[in-house]
């Protein structure tokens, strides 16, 4: 019989994720959307972006002439803006946000972004019951409610609804294009992917590894969306005034004092780097590279969690600002799950994740901003942690992809 002592035990056990996940749900209404903390800044500012894009185009004027858009920013919003650097693909989401006030823009952004937490939390759910390795194994709940804990409360999801920012939205749907693809609804995973190039720093990678897998149809339904969703830019100002000039712009928006690579809140190696005194070239190379060497090692990982690495390598080598870190918090689950029984490897997960989500502007009151920058190493170290506690003993079958 158990004793009164495990009977206790196995009680606690059973509260804690369930406290856990209500920390998460109260960080995010604090902090995301009470804005504790945040000193004069407005609730869901950078949507006022989209909200001036949308008033702009639908004047049919083109918001990628940087003199004008400022111009326009200045006037409505009474803000000293940096370009407009969203690809013309994200009219549909600008002409949506413009249709009343700039108040109410905000509004709408922070009703999208509670939205897509909740597509994250249905992707981890969904995703498990796609792992054959996981199904009827020990604790796989208290792993669930501690990821969803994870990818509620994280700081950086709330910077992301405080902002007003865009990385929840198009990570829901690039993990829903994911999830998609392993179920072989190539049309619909197409259709998502296309929809999350809303940031394509974000999909980049993912539709590199389509690729990889000869995934034509869903790369077709994907280029069909994103010029269908690019579809009134096109028509009222035309490929010089829609595609090409946003090319053009992003040459101005990457000068913009938030985005160049000494920016504190710009992330990734090359910002590592840059703030050591080490100037690198582009390390696209690179996240091309790895994402073909994760592809040639596929077999020895669950497919539907190999999203996460490849997140990670777009984070860390392509082009991201820190929160952007918000989706990667779905590496939880397998991370969590991988180190059951593995107390070493349990501490050096909660001490990365402790590095990483450390609040910076902590650092910063105690004279120690450049300890923020350890956040990439522990990424790094985290990536390798994740392709070496991951890794199946034996390979799975790597479906092949029709013909």
């Amino acid at each position: 019989m158990p004793t009164s002592g495990g009977i206790l035990f196995t009680r606690i056990s059973s509260v804690i994720p369930g406290a856990i996940l209500l920390l998460g749900i109260a960080a995010l209404v604090l902090f995301g959307y009470a804005g504790v903390g945040r000193g004069g800044s407005t609730f869901a500012f950078d949507s006022t972006y989209f909200f001036v894009s949308g008033e702009m185009w639908e004047q049919k004027i083109s918001p990628y002439d940087p003199a004008v858009f400022k111009s326009w920013m200045s006037s409505i919003a009474r803000i000293e803006a940096v370009s407009f650097a969203y690809p013309p693909n994200a009219a549909p989401l600008s002409l949506a946000l413009s249709i009343g006030s700039v108040s109410l823009s905000h509004i709408l952004i922070g009703l999208i972004n509670l939205a897509a937490i909740t597509g994250l939390l249905a992707f981890v759910h969904s995703a498990i019951r796609l792992d054959p390795a996981v199904l009827g194994s020990p604790n796989v709940r208290t792993a669930e409610i501690c990821t969803w804990a994870v990818v509620i409360g994280n700081p950086f999801t709330a910077h992301v609804v405080w902002m007003g920012q865009t990385t929840l939205l198009s990570a829901v749907f690039l993990l829903g294009s994911w999830l998609l693809a392993q179920r072989r609804l190539d049309v619909m995973a197409g259709l998502f992917l296309g929809i999350s190039a809303l940031k394509p720093q974000l999909a980049l990678l993912v539709g590199v590894w389509f690729l990889l897998d000869r995934r034509w149809q869903l790369l077709a339904v994907s280029a069909m969306t994103v010029l269908a969703m690019s579809a009134w830019p096109l028509w009222t100002n035309g490929i010089d005034g829609s595609w090409l000039a946003w090319i053009r712009s992003l040459i101005d928006y990457q000068g913009g004092a938030y985005n160049t690579l000494e920016f504190k809140h710009v992330f990734g190696l090359r910002s590592l780097l840059f703030a050591q005194g080490i100037a690198i070239p582009s390390t696209l190379p690179l996240a091309l590279a790895g994402t073909l060497l994760l592809y040639l090692g596929r077999r020895y990982y669950q497919a539907v969690w190999l999203i996460g690495p490849i997140l990670i390598l777009s984070i860390l080598l392509v082009y991201a600002h820190d929160y952007d870190l918000a989706p990667l918090a779905i590496v939880t689950f397998p991370l969590l799950v991988a180190a059951r029984g593995k107390p070493l490897a349990l501490g050096a997960i909660i001490l990365l994740a402790f590095i990483i989500y450390f609040p910076q502007r902590i650092w910063e009151r105690v004279d120690m901003a450049a300890l923020a920058r350890s956040r990439e190493v522990a990424l790094l170290l985290l990536l390798i942690l994740y392709l070496g506690l991951c890794r199946i003993a034996q390979p799975a079958k790597v479906q092949q992809p029709a013909s």
